[in-house]
């Protein structure tokens, strides 16, 4: 039986340049610095990765530049959603660069 990943959802605050991603159903969270604009959010049930936020995201230079952060942070890190989102991400994130 194949496992079926969860929603991927996501919010722009273009005030503040911060995108808040999330996986799947809102659930109780604690999070983690994965760098300083990188913040994971996991389960408090069972630590697996709910969702990120990601302070500065036009200013780092939008999807391209956050995938490549995030595939330089993988090793070590409890992210395995990464891999089955980076598509949806790229094509539902908000477009454009920082000028």
């Amino acid at each position: 039986m194949a496992s079926q990943r969860p929603e991927l959802t996501w919010d722009y605050d273009e005030q503040s340049d911060i995108l808040y991603i999330s996986f799947g159903e809102p659930v109780a969270a604690y999070s983690e610095h994965a760098d300083e604009s990188i913040l994971l959010r996991y389960s408090m049930q069972d630590e697996t990765l709910v969702g990120m936020t990601i302070i500065g995201y036009h200013e780092m230079g939008g999807i391209d530049a956050l995938l490549d952060r995030l595939r330089s942070l993988v090793d070590g890190l409890r992210i395995p959603l990464l891999s089955a989102h980076t598509d949806e991400l790229r094509e539902a994130a908000p477009s454009g660069t920082a000028g």
